[in-house]
C-alpha cells in the first residue's frame, strides 16, 4: 500500500508540473525592434515658390503655415528652417502635420522635416524645400541664393583643379537670373573674384595644396542681388 501511496505522489507532481507550462518545449517569444519612422513629405509652401498666402503681422515680419503629410511609425516632427540670408537654423518641435512659423518678409528659405519616434532613437529626414517669403508691394523678388552642389562641403580633392557646380532659382518665376560672381580664394571668405558668367559651371584652374573657401553672388536684370553660402574643400 506504501508503494502505491509513493507512486501516486510522484505522478501528481509530475502533472502539475505540466500543467504550469513546466514543458522543456516552451519557448519565450523576443521582441520584436522597433520600426523606425519614415520620412514626410512636405505639402505647403511649394518648392521653390514665392509664399503669398502668409498673414501679414507687421511692417517686416508675416506668419506662414507649414503643412506635410503623416508619416508612418513617427509620434513627433521637428521642422528646421533655415534662413539663406544669415544661414540661421531653427528647429520648431510638433506633433502635429501643420504649424504657423513667423518669417521675415522679403526674405528666402529652406525647411525640411524630421519625423521622430519616441520607440527608437532612428530618425527620417524629408526633403529640402526652398521658399521666399513675399512682401507687401514688392512684385520683383531677388533670386534665390545659388545652391553650391560640387565639390561637396569640407570635401577632399585629389588633383590640381576641380569644377564648381551650383544651382541657381529665380524665385519669382521670371527666370530673369542675369549672371553668377564666383568668388575663391584660401582667406575665410574669399576676395577673389574667379570669374562672372551665365553658366551654372566652371573650372577652378590650377590650385595647389590647401583648404579653398568659395561662394557665388547671384544677380538678376532688375539688379537684384543674394549671395550664397560659404563652401571650402580641400586640396591634396
Amino acid at each position: 500500500m506504501k508503494k502505491i501511496i509513493i507512486i501516486c505522489t510522484v505522478l501528481s507532481g509530475y502533472l502539475l508540473m505540466m500543467s504550469c507550462g513546466g514543458s522543456k518545449n516552451d519557448t519565450i517569444e523576443p521582441e520584436l525592434p522597433a520600426k523606425p519612422p519614415e520620412a514626410s513629405v512636405l505639402i505647403f509652401p511649394l518648392k521653390d515658390e514665392i509664399c503669398t498666402t502668409g498673414e501679414f503681422i507687421s511692417d517686416i515680419e508675416s506668419e506662414v503655415e507649414f503643412e506635410w503629410n503623416t508619416s508612418v511609425n513617427t509620434n513627433s516632427y521637428e521642422v528646421v528652417l533655415k534662413d539663406l540670408n544669415t544661414n540661421n537654423e531653427t528647429a520648431i518641435a510638433t506633433n502635429n502635420t501643420k504649424i504657423k512659423i513667423t518669417l521675415k518678409q522679403n526674405n528666402p528659405y529652406t525647411w525640411k522635416v524630421i519625423s521622430k519616434s519616441n520607440k527608437t532613437n532612428e530618425t527620417a529626414i524629408s526633403e529640402e524645400w526652398r521658399l521666399y517669403n513675399a512682401s507687401q508691394g514688392i512684385k520683383n523678388y531677388a533670386p534665390f541664393p545659388a545652391k553650391l552642389v560640387m565639390p561637396e562641403n569640407e570635401n577632399t580633392i585629389i588633383g590640381t583643379s576641380t569644377n564648381l557646380e551650383w544651382q541657381g532659382v529665380d524665385a519669382d518665376g521670371a527666370n530673369d537670373i542675369e549672371l553668377y560672381d564666383i568668388f575663391l580664394g584660401t582667406e575665410n571668405p574669399p576676395i577673389t573674384l574667379l570669374n562672372t558668367t551665365t553658366e551654372s559651371e566652371i573650372t577652378s584652374g590650377t590650385l595647389s595644396s590647401g583648404t579653398y573657401y568659395w561662394y557665388i553672388i547671384t544677380t538678376d536684370k532688375s539688379g537684384n542681388k543674394t549671395t550664397s553660402q560659404i563652401n571650402n574643400f580641400t586640396v591634396n
